[in-house]
């Protein structure tokens, strides 16, 4: 019996054991006395225990502990049976795969020997064909076997290239009649060797030797003992006049031969004068077949070409003889030959794979000869003539022959070679299988078995201690039930309990499978089924929502925003599975889940209030991580949790997408509490609190002092979790060696009302949010530089020489001081970028060297120092800038074309998104565009009369500024290699700087005169009138990109007013006080918070949403132009409803700064103010 049962037994009698507590003093004699601690039992007429029972468990307990010393007995014998078992079958099975990967090598060896060979017959079979062909169209009324083939040389050296073979000759048959003329043909036609000098422009002084002018024979093969075997029987003649040749006096000399010939006195040389050759003549002439010789020693021919071959000149080599044709008709006769060397390294090369070595191939010929190679990895080395494969009896039982160079025909008056490969294993190819595998295996089995009787044993000991114990408790009960009911009623009182057990064990077990499980479907219910639910009443529910996550989205690419949903909830899953909290689903950015089911515990809150905190503190580690991927504002993301205890209804909800759910009214009330709550804080109610309270942990809570209104709900007490990290376990780490319950109280600390004194701890936060920054920045500027190089590679751009790139550097850098010539005469109207490149660039690979990355890094984070600590103009504001830039970057899109038409997107989108260097130069730009503002707008600069204002003459004097010093900084000694990886050339120098010094002078949108330019240069290029101006397409094009460009990055510089209310409402807040700071310290005309709420409509209807409007009507940006105006236009009205408001709440941020308001004198142009 298990311990649940004994408790069900002690609860089902409690209640009799009541009812009978009123007689028991009247049957005192007649009853057994039941004491606290055990039970004493005195014997009576009636009632005595059944003294069976207790033999029973005796006997039950010896037969356990027999059975146990079985189970020792057993697993010792298995683990000696299976550590034989598996030694003996690993071996067999390394055994089994030896042989089978040998007979699997062994085909493909084959296969690929013989493809080669068709290969090499294939492309003189080819060859054969085209002099066939260029016979029979000659128009100058020869024939054979006076035939020229054009570009011999050209096509030997494409056949030696593709297989192998070291020399081809075109080799006629001339009978005794035509001799003469032949000798003389060929002597007229002997230039064919000067035409092969051309082709490979070598000079024919250094043609070798002297082309006879009458056919030749071999005089050192005289003596040859061969020149009997082709004389025998007198079968030669048979054989001529069978191929319908008029005598035995027939020639086949040399008529053209290659690849590379050097030595012309080969022309003309009689094969047939060679035994050998000889043979394999009337062999081919006979059997009408290309045959193969035997291997035999060819160098006196190849003596005449140039070596073209990596193979060495002790290589085994046999020639071949492929028939050509008089014409192409079926019956057509044989009149000349291709003749080929072929070593046959070129035969056995590439047979295996490069990890596999030591298959031996042995080739047999009827001829005789025998030769070996040993295939090693693809590259075979030759043996020693003869058989010389290691001969083991288990060897030549796996041995497998193939027929090589055969030709099916009957058996003729010649002899001809027929050849047979044999590929055998050797003792390193089966090295490669043999391994202590079968021994460590056989080890480890026996070890699994001996840590199995460990386990088996440990276990036996602590179920012998919990048996123990649930019989003594059985005991007990046992003795209570017979002393206080008959025999009968007691039994039927165990036998319903063990019933109502075994139901509701059931049900929970179905329930569990399917939480366990996580089944997506589920068997839909019918009217037997009993639904799978049941009431969980002591649970505590969890509700967790990511603040700040819908204005964080609106700036990020979808991508992003799962990335950042998937990191979060993967850590809190992890989390809860290590706490064993069950996560029941999430909703958009709400992660909910649930302690107390699908199994019930008593320290549900308990459990729950720690997977809190867990989660609270693993999301803002989680954020700072994910800002260097995802960009700013990552960090500020928080969480906003909310805890309920109480009843719910849990179970699963059937359909076609079952689901297992929580309802009720604990449920409704957590996500009350939660959108209650605030960041980063994990809020309680006054439920959960008290619960916390009775576990002892009233000190993990504080009260939140004032009530909060819950919709349906009214006014509710609720209650704050404190960091409860510290106080179970202060020397717990995280992997920065932080502990958590520090990190805790950082981020809460974060969030409490600002001060105006930064402490030490703020500066390194501070400090810490400035790397992530330059870290993201980084990022983002080398993803692009690298593509920026392998576009550069793709279409193959030549650098200029360096000094040359130097020199217009120089001349681009002098001061304006010097020359009087400022940044805004740099402008151009069109911006000449790169014409479309068809050549892909998908497949290159660069990788930027880490000299260049470190200077980028260092150069970013030198920008990031010239930032000013202005509010809203700052290094925080610029990557924001950045990342606006990027996503309309990666939003250029050609929504109507269909497929990757490469050339199509680059003509929709005025050739942006063809050119890296030009989306590198405007990001750059985007970091760049507001270097050392001084917090005040251009016509304050004016005004004050400061020297840089005369410098620049007035114009765009904070935008003028930014480019200089970052150009003057980027110019230095110490960012060389960093330029040298922007542009290489000086064209890419002069379009990088026009992009950046465009792109900059762009964002001053206060300037008249230029906001009149830039009007004309948009009706220029987007009006109806522009259709019909006399510029080119290609100028038309170049136009309308600069244009694009530059609205790009206007509307990224005011990106905060077209996305989220949130985002906006922030960086407005922050101008805000860099504008009123810049009031209370003289240098603003007028209070900002009397003209605030009118210029923020009057910016949004003269300015952002015609902008926004002009994003959608240039056609480029796809959804994102869309996304900007709706976002505009959202946030204007939701201004226009709450602007008033928000600028009582800014004025008493800024009053709790330190600020006094303060009366102004004159009154200003708020809109120009406005838009500093």
């Amino acid at each position: 019996m298990n311990s649940d049962l004994v408790k069900s037994k002690l609860d089902g009698s409690s209640a009799f054991f009541q009812e009978s507590s009123n007689n028991r003093d009247k049957t005192n004699d007649t009853m057994p006395s039941i004491k606290d601690d055990d039970v004493s039992i005195h014997s009576t007429s009636t009632g005595f225990p059944d003294a069976a029972s207790t033999y029973q468990a005796e006997d039950e307990e010896k037969s356990n502990r027999d059975g146990s010393n079985m189970v020792y007995f057993v697993l010792v014998l298995a683990a000696i049976v299976f550590g034989v078992a598996t030694f003996l079958l690993l071996d067999a099975g390394a055994d089994r795969e030896f042989k089978s990967e040998f007979k699997s090598f062994a085909r493909e060896t084959a296969d690929i020997a013989q493809n080669n060979a068709d290969k090499i017959f294939g492309q003189l079979r080819s060859l054969a064909t085209a002099i066939t062909s260029i016979a029979v169209n000659q128009d100058d009324g020869n024939q054979f076997p006076n035939v020229t083939v054009p570009h011999f040389d050209l096509r030997t050296q494409e056949i030696a290239d593709l297989t192998g073979l070291e020399m081809i000759c075109f080799v006629p048959l001339v009978e005794q009649a035509n001799q003469s003329g032949w000798e003389a043909y060929a002597t007229a036609n002997k230039d064919w060797i000067l035409e092969d000098y051309d082709y490979r422009e070598w000079d024919p002084a250094t043609i070798e030797g002297v082309m006879p002018t009458e056919i030749y024979d071999c005089d050192f093969c005289k003596e040859d003992s061969r020149s009997g075997f082709v004389n025998d029987n007198g079968f030669m003649n048979e054989i001529l006049e069978l191929r319908q040749f008029q005598s035995e006096n027939i020639s086949a000399p040399i008529a053209q031969f290659g690849p590379a010939p050097i030595n012309g006195s080969l022309s003309m040389f009689d094969l047939y004068s060679h035994p050998i050759f000889r043979k394999e003549i009337l062999t081919a002439l006979e059997y009408d077949l290309p045959v193969i010789s035997e291997a035999t020693d060819l160098s006196f021919l190849l003596s005449h070409i140039m070596p073209n071959s990596t193979f060495p000149d002790s290589a085994l080599r046999s020639f071949t003889l492929d028939q050509v044709k008089e014409d192409f008709q079926d019956d057509s006769r044989t009149i000349g030959f291709v003749f080929g060397i072929i070593p046959w390294e070129a035969i056995f090369i590439n047979l295996l794979p490069q990890d596999v070595n030591g298959i031996s191939v042995v080739v047999e010929s009827d001829c005789g000869s025998v030769f070996t190679y040993t295939a090693n990895g693809g590259k075979p080395t030759t043996s020693q003539i003869g058989d010389r494969h290691q001969a083991k009896e288990v060897y030549e039982e796996m041995a497998v022959r193939s027929r090589f160079f055969w030709k099916d025909h009957t058996e003729g008056l010649s002899r001809h070679c027929d050849f047979d490969i044999v590929i055998y294993p050797s003792d390193e190819f089966r090295a490669a299988y043999e391994s202590s595998d079968a021994l460590l295996y056989s080890g480890l089995v026996g070890v699994v078995f001996v840590f199995t009787a460990m386990l088996f044993f440990l276990y036996d000991k602590y179920v012998q201690k919990r048996q123990a114990k649930v019989m003594s408790q059985a005991k007990r009960a046992e003795a209570i039930v017979t002393s206080v009911f008959p025999k009968e009623v007691g039994l039927r009182l165990i036998q319903q309990a063990e019933r109502e057990e075994a139901e509701r064990v059931s049900n929970k077990k179905m329930l569990n499978n399917f939480l366990v499980e996580k089944s997506e479907t589920f068997e839909k219910p019918n009217k037997r089924r009993k639904p799978i639910a049941d009431l969980f009443p002591e649970t505590t529910v969890m509700f967790a929502d990511i603040v700040g996550f819908t204005a964080w989205s609106s700036m990020r690419e979808p991508s992003q925003v799962f990335m950042l949903l998937e990191s979060i909830y993967r850590d809190f899953d992890n989390i809860a599975n290590r706490r064993k909290v069950f996560k029941v689903e999430t909703v958009g950015d709400c992660y909910v889940a649930v302690c107390g089911l699908p199994e019930p515990r008593k320290d549900h809150v308990v459990v729950m209030a720690r997977f809190a905190t867990d989660c609270v503190v693993k999301m803002a580690v989680q954020v700072q991580a994910l800002e260097e991927e995802l960009g700013p504002d990552t960090a500020d993301l928080g969480i906003r949790v909310g805890l309920h205890s109480g009843p719910v209804t849990a179970g699963v909800l059937r359909g076609d997408r079952a689901r297992f759910q929580l309802f009720g009214d604990t449920v409704n009330t957590c996500a009350r509490i939660e959108s209650t709550g605030k960041k980063n804080k994990i809020h309680l109610s006054k439920e959960t609190a008290e619960l916390l309270m009775k576990s002892g942990k009233g000190h993990w809570t504080t009260a939140r002092g004032d009530k909060v209104t819950a919709k349906g709900k009214g006014e509710l007490e609720t209650f704050w979790l404190n960091n409860i990290r510290g106080a179970e376990n202060p020397s717990a780490k995280s992997a920065t060696g932080e502990s958590d319950d520090n990190k805790l109280s950082k981020i809460q600390e974060n969030h409490k009302p600002s001060k105006p004194i930064i402490s030490a701890q703020a500066k390194t936060q501070s400090d810490r949010k400035l790397d992530r920054l330059v870290n993201w920045n980084v990022d983002v500027l080398l993803t692009l530089l690298k593509q920026v190089c392998v576009e550069r590679h793709a279409d193959g751009i030549k650098p200029d020489p360096w000094d040359r790139v130097q020199k217009m550097e120089e001349e681009l850098s002098v001061p304006v001081n010097e020359t009087g010539r400022t940044a805004l005469d740099e402008v151009v109207e069109i911006i000449e970028l790169p014409r479309f490149n068809a050549r892909s660039s998908s497949s290159v690979s660069v990788e930027i060297n880490d000299a260049v990355q470190n200077q980028l890094r260092e150069y970013v984070r030198t920008i990031a120092t010239m930032y000013n600590e202005n509010a809203f103009h700052n290094f925080e504001h610029a990557s924001h800038v950045t990342m606006s830039v990027r996503k309309l970057l990666g939003r250029i899109v050609a929504p109507d074309i269909e497929g990757d038409n490469a050339r199509e997107l680059h003509d929709h989108t005025y050739g942006i998104t063809s050119d890296p260097l030009t989306q590198f130069a405007v990001v750059f730009s985007a970091l760049l565009h507001d270097v050392d503002h001084l917090g005040v707008p251009n016509t304050q600069l004016v005004k004050e009369g400061i020297d840089i204002a005369a410098l620049y003459h007035n114009k765009s004097v904070a935008e003028q500024n930014s480019i200089d010093l970052a150009w003057a900084l980027l110019m230095l000694d110490r960012f060389e290699l960093l330029r040298q990886a922007i542009y290489t050339t000086k064209a890419e120098l002069k379009r990088f700087r026009q992009l950046v010094v465009n792109t900059i002078l762009a964002t001053d949108i206060m300037d008249k005169e230029l906001q009149t330019i830039r009007r004309v240069r948009w009706d220029k290029a987007f009006s109806e009138a522009a259709n019909f101006r006399n510029d080119s397409l290609k100028d038309a094009t170049n136009r309308k990109a600069t244009i694009v460009i530059e609205h790009l990055i206007q509307a990224s510089d005011v990106a905060h007013t077209m996305q989220h209310w949130q985002v906006y409402r922030k960086w407005n807040g922050r101008l805000f006080h860099e504008m009123y700071r810049a009031y209370r310290e003289g240098r603003a005309q007028k209070d900002p918070s009397e003209f605030w709420y009118q210029g923020e409509i009057g910016f949004f209807d003269f300015y952002i949403i015609p902008l926004a409007k002009k994003l959608e009507e240039c056609g480029v940006f796809g959804v994102a132009s869309h996304e900007y105006l709706n976002y505009a236009e959202q946030n204007r009205k939701e201004w226009e409803a709450k602007g008033q408001q928000v600028v009582d709440e800014l004025m008493k941020e800024v009053e709790a700064q330190g600020y006094e308001s303060s009366a102004s004198g004159k009154s200003a142009d708020s809109f120009a103010v406005r838009s500093a």
